[in-house]
C-alpha cells in the first residue's frame, strides 16, 4: 500500500509535466514557463527514490527533517552547481522556493493525506 502513493505521485507529476510542456507553457503565463517544473521535480524525485527503496529494502524517507535536508542538497545541486555544469544557467531563489513547496506537498501527501500504516 505504501508504494501505491509513490506510484500515483510519479504518474501525477509526469502527467502535469506533460500538460505543462504541451499546453500550459503556450499560455504565456510566467509560472508555467519558469517554475512549475521546479515545483514538480522534488516530489517526483522523492517518489522515485522511495519506490526503489521500498522495493529493495522495504524502507522509505518520509520524515520532515530528512526530506528537508535532502531538499537543501537538491537545491544546492540545482541552483549552484548547475551554473558550472550548464552554460547559460542562472540561480533563482524562486526555484529554491518551488523545490521546498514541492517537498512540503510530498510530505503532506505521504504523511497527512495518506496516513502511513
Amino acid at each position: 500500500m505504501k508504494n501505491k502513493s509513490n506510484i500515483v505521485i510519479v504518474i501525477g507529476t509526469l502527467a502535469i509535466y506533460s500538460l505543462n510542456q504541451l499546453v500550459l507553457k503556450n499560455l504565456g503565463i510566467p509560472f508555467f514557463n519558469n517554475y512549475l517544473n521546479d515545483l514538480l521535480a522534488v516530489p517526483l524525485f522523492f517518489a522515485l527514490i522511495n519506490s526503489i527503496s521500498l522495493y529493495r529494502s522495504n524502507t522509505q524517507v518520509t520524515s520532515f527533517k530528512y526530506l528537508f535536508v535532502i531538499t537543501v542538497g537538491l537545491s544546492f545541486l540545482g541552483e549552484y552547481l548547475a551554473i558550472f555544469l550548464r552554460p547559460g544557467s542562472v540561480s533563482d531563489w524562486w526555484d529554491v522556493l518551488c523545490y521546498f513547496i514541492g517537498m512540503f506537498v510530498y510530505y503532506l501527501i505521504t504523511n497527512v493525506i495518506i496516513k502511513p500504516i
